[in-house]
């Protein structure tokens, strides 16, 4: 995967998988695959109420802070 790849994310993963970051569960080479929120950004296409949950946690991710 490379920076600016475009991804489908099919779901948040397991809350097992996010103690410290929250992970999106994307489809990659046919499987699924965790990737953590903070380094996925929505294309223009997605729902304002999803580019704001993404933009919430990114600021929130930009000021330290972390699940615990």
């Amino acid at each position: 995967m490379q920076t600016g790849d475009e991804v489908e994310v099919l779901d948040l993963a397991d809350t097992d998988d996010c103690m410290h970051e929250m992970f999106a569960k994307i489809q990659w080479e046919n499987r699924g695959l965790a990737v953590p929120l903070s380094q996925l950004q929505p294309i223009d296409s997605v729902d304002e109420n999803t580019q704001e949950a993404v933009a919430d946690w990114h600021y929130w991710v930009g000021q330290g802070y972390e699940l615990t």
